[in-house]
């Protein structure tokens, strides 16, 4: 018995040892290509152009996915939409706001939002997550109770890399 457990210490130390070196090896990777990408889904179909008026202004959704569009106006017209809801619903009235589907749930709510809120038809919203131009979901990180960032991991579709779009920038 105690030759069988004299014999498994070194197989273990080996196993240890083995275990840690990968573990190290992974670490000194380029962070870059360890960068995990976001699940996508193909791209989204865009929303024709539309001009406003001074009787009927644009909606901050019908700037959202537009052809001729760029991925910052998407941006621009998701952080307002984002800061109109926070805007208008008191914080003791709010759900919790840590995840995509949350503020996509949130932004179709015709009941707080009315006309301002993002049809549920809308071709950004797939399978209840707010999707970017690449068919990538947007990551949303509450910064404050009246502050959320969103984030686009943009067109190479990985989180934190220098292509993403950021509002607020920190």
């Amino acid at each position: 018995m105690n030759s069988t457990r004299r014999s498994l210490i070194p197989v273990l130390l080996l196993v240890a040892t083995a275990a840690g070196v990968l573990w190290f090896v992974d670490r000194l990777k380029d962070p870059q290509s360890s960068t995990p990408a976001v699940r996508a889904v193909t791209s989204p179909r865009l929303l024709p152009a539309r001009s406003g008026t001074a009787e009927k202004p644009l909606q901050s959704w019908e700037c959202f996915l537009v052809e001729g569009g760029s991925p910052r106006e998407d941006l621009a017209a998701l952080a307002d939409l984002t800061k109109n809801y926070l805007q208008s619903v008191p914080p003791a009235r709010r759900p919790a706001l840590g995840f995509n589907q949350d503020l996509a749930r949130v932004l179709t709510d015709r009941e707080n939002l009315g006309d301002s809120a993002l049809p549920a038809s809308h071709p950004a919203l797939v399978d209840g997550l707010l999707i970017d131009r690449w068919g990538t979901p947007w990551q949303v990180h509450p910064l404050s109770v009246d502050i959320l960032q969103i984030r686009s991991a943009g067109p190479d579709r990985r989180l934190y890399t220098t292509d993403d779009l950021v509002a607020p920038n920190q």
